[in-house]
Parts: C-alpha cells; structure tokens; sequence
C-alpha cells in the first residue's frame, strides 16, 4: 500500500484553480489545503471543494498542516519567499512557472 502525500496549494487566481483540480484527482495525493489571500476566491473554490480547508495564512501551510509538498502558484514576486520558506520548512516544493523574478534568485 503506497502513503498518500498531503498536499496544499498557495494561490487561488488564475493557475490555482487548475492546480487544485489536478492535485485533487491523483490517486496518490490527498489535497488537504487551499490558500490565498482572498476571502472570496477560498469561499468559491470551497463551494467546489468542500472537503479541502481554505486557510489565508501561508505560514499554516509550512507549520502544522501535515503537508508534504506545497504548490506555489501566487504571482512571481511571491515564487521566492514562498519556495525558500516551503523548501526550509522541509516540504516538496512545486513552484508554477517561472520560478522566480530573477536568476539570482533561481540560484
């Protein structure tokens, strides 16, 4: 029997939604949280997904949701600080293209 990996998405605009759908249909993950900064774009995918926590604090994400792996998908000023954080945190990381603002920030 192969574990599940708990997963959470960051990012519920435009990529997001996507994501989350495809998470949500692999057999080997179990999409436990969605999170934006938007109150209203969580209660929408949250209307489509109401097994699956919205939460508007990324910090959650990396410290007590269970996660394995977090998807980025926030704007790309964003990509940086969040997949930084997400990779110290010890979680696999996914980040939606492109990966950062700048080459020395992908170094």
């Amino acid at each position: 029997m192969k574990n599940q990996i708990n997963v959470g998405v960051v990012g519920c605009g435009y990529w997001g939604p996507n994501l989350i759908r495809n998470f949500r249909q692999l057999p080997d993950c179990q999409l436990k949280l969605m999170c934006d900064t938007s109150d209203q774009r969580l209660a929408h995918l949250r209307t489509l997904y109401p097994e699956v926590e919205g939460h508007k604090d990324y910090g959650h994400l990396l410290n007590g949701a269970g996660l394995d792996a977090v998807i980025i998908a926030t704007p790309v000023r964003f990509h940086y600080a969040m997949a930084k954080a997400s990779l110290l945190a010890g979680k696999h990381t996914f980040i939606e293209k492109p990966m950062a603002s700048s080459g020395e920030e992908c170094e």
